[in-house]
């Protein structure tokens, strides 16, 4: 499991948000992107394509600092996602340009925050037209179309180490005003149920 910060369990949230105030480069890995930023083409600021980080997310658009500094997690909440004891994959497919990416994202982030070494969690941004390549995916995970970011695709981890698609959070949570932070523990926990 790779990890976003190092000792990322061990700093305090207003630490995290404090370190994604440091500008970083939000160049993709080699081979992912063309050459330079592309540029939004309704407000024309860059675009985060592709495989990306948490820090890199942080450190991209202020409001993705804003939002999750705002959010409180409760311990109950912590302990579900820490309960979590069998290998998953979240793979979130986001708009750095879109409101509800901006709104829903940080509650993932904010429980990334817990440490849980069974749930490898993978970002991927995409442009308006939502389309990415099959090689963007996480190994093992099979492609997935994109209607609506974000959308956070839950895969379950088979012996042999290949993915089994076990459900998915499309936008917004199922229930009228949970946040997405509940909404992502209980696809877990369904998850735990279906295997």
């Amino acid at each position: 499991m790779k990890p976003v910060f190092p000792a990322l369990g061990a700093l305090p949230l207003g630490t995290l948000v404090a370190m994604a105030q440091t500008p970083v480069g939000v160049a993709s890995p080699p081979g992912k992107l063309p050459a330079g930023p592309l540029l939004d083409t309704r407000d024309s600021k860059a675009l985060l394509l592709g495989e990306t980080t948490a820090q890199a997310i942080l450190a991209h658009r202020t409001v993705f600092r804003d939002n999750l500094a705002k959010l409180r997690l409760s311990d109950e909440l912590k302990a579900r996602w820490k309960a979590v004891q069998r290998p998953f994959t979240l793979v979130a497919v986001f708009g750095s340009w879109c409101g509800d990416s901006h709104r829903e994202l940080p509650e993932l982030l904010a429980l990334e925050a817990e440490p849980n070494p069974f749930i490898e969690v993978h970002y991927l941004g995409v442009n308006r037209d939502k389309v990415l390549s099959p090689k963007a995916w996480p190994k093992g995970c099979l492609s997935q179309g994109v209607d609506r970011v974000p959308t956070f695709f839950l895969f379950a981890t088979r012996p042999g180490g290949t993915q089994r698609l076990v459900g998915a959070v499309v936008e917004t949570p199922p229930k009228k005003g949970q946040p997405m932070a509940e909404a992502l523990v209980e696809l877990l926990e369904a998850g735990l149920r279906s295997n």
